[in-house]
């Protein structure tokens, strides 16, 4: 019982490893690793920005998602105060590639 519990585990976090990795020509891993911090944190903060100008400012203050611009003929962008980590993930990911970084798949070992 205690090693099929082990292996199950040993499978839930494999799962759960990244398959991908950030990658540039002649960058070293200490200084991926501090470009990736320094763009999550950036990423982070403007996230939170955002999702603090595009909260419900009323009374039930849920989770919901509702259009900038209304029904007038505005611009109809969805906005999500729930939306958080998916942005920062977008903002992060924009980040790392302005800064000529790729995705590149990692290899099984």
């Amino acid at each position: 019982m205690l090693r099929s519990l082990a292996i199950l585990s040993l499978f839930a976090v494999a799962a759960c490893a990244p398959t991908t990795e950030w990658e540039r020509a002649g960058t070293s891993v200490v200084q991926r690793q501090s470009d990736e911090k320094a763009c999550l944190d950036l990423a982070n903060w403007q996230a939170l920005d955002e999702s603090d100008k595009s909260r419900p400012i009323y009374p039930p203050y849920r989770d919901t998602q509702f259009i900038i611009g209304g029904e007038e003929g505005g611009g109809g962008l969805t906005s999500s105060y729930s939306r958080r980590g998916a942005r920062a993930y977008e903002l992060a990911e924009y980040c790392m590639q302005q800064r000529g970084y790729h995705l590149v798949p990692i290899a099984k070992q």
